[in-house]
């Protein structure tokens, strides 16, 4: 059973080295098979070269000639990924490695497909300090994203992820939007195919250099969320499923 954990990154070259050390003792030590997938969103602060430049870990790395946005660059180490349970999270490591360990239980214990992190959660810390600007603009972003397609999403913008083989596959060969909201495509794409979602807390250690910024970026955010709902809602008009239920309806019409 293979552990697959892809990084996302751009110009991560100041940290990159020392988060994928961390990572990989914390792999040896819990993990009997694991993998790590860079991919490198086309920096250009040596970012690349500091991570062909590690030696003694089993890191794979993929890399992009220009930026291309963090959705399309976990969708490329989702779909690179062997192992049985797939994972993502940021090059600063923001969450306590200890998530992974907790989401391993909750894929064997209770059949989940996905398992995401959720700072809201009992049993969840921010001991990174988020200033309270940033705490509610993501919760303001989940609840309307959740308006928006119906859904419980509650932290949608948490950098910690995981899902099973099937269930990235199925996902991420779907998922069209390359930048922060792809998260909200996933979720909408879950609940689609009846996938089972599990929450789990997190502790969120480092949040000192978060890459979206306020409120460009917020509002880049939104944009995307109206374009993935009226895409979703031109493939739900043309399923199978409703073309059969306007037979209907008009034969009783």
């Amino acid at each position: 059973m293979t552990i697959s954990i892809i990084i996302p990154c751009y110009n991560e070259s100041g940290r990159i080295a020392g988060s994928l050390q961390k990572l990989g003792r914390f792999c040896e030590e819990q993990f009997k098979e694991y993998e790590i997938i860079v991919v490198d969103d086309g920096s250009k602060d040596g970012t690349w070269e500091t991570v062909r430049g590690l030696r003694g870990l089993p890191i794979r790395s993929i890399r992009f000639a220009g930026n291309r946005g963090k959705g399309a660059a976990v969708k490329a180490g989702m779909l690179e990924a062997k192992g049985t349970y797939r994972f993502f999270t940021d090059a600063d490591l923001p969450y306590h490695l200890s998530a992974f360990s907790s989401a391993m239980g909750m894929f064997e214990s209770a059949g989940c497909d996905l398992v995401l992190g959720s700072r809201y959660l009992p049993g969840s810390e921010d001991r990174a300090g988020t200033n309270v600007v940033r705490k509610l603009a993501s919760r303001i972003f989940s609840s309307l994203a959740g308006r928006i397609f119906g859904i419980d999403i509650r932290d949608s913008q948490c950098g910690f992820k995981g899902f099973r083989d099937r269930a990235a596959e199925a996902l991420f060969s779907r998922c069209t939007t390359s930048g922060f909201a792809f998260d909200v495509e996933i979720f909408s794409l879950a609940k689609n195919l009846d996938l089972k979602i599990c929450r789990t807390p997190v502790i969120l250690v480092d949040n000192n250099q978060s890459s979206i910024r306020l409120p460009r970026d917020g509002l880049a955010m939104l944009w995307q969320l109206m374009k993935i709902r009226i895409a979703h809602k031109a493939k739900d008009d043309y399923s199978p499923q409703r073309r059969r239920e306007r037979r209907v309806n008009s034969f009783f019409v």
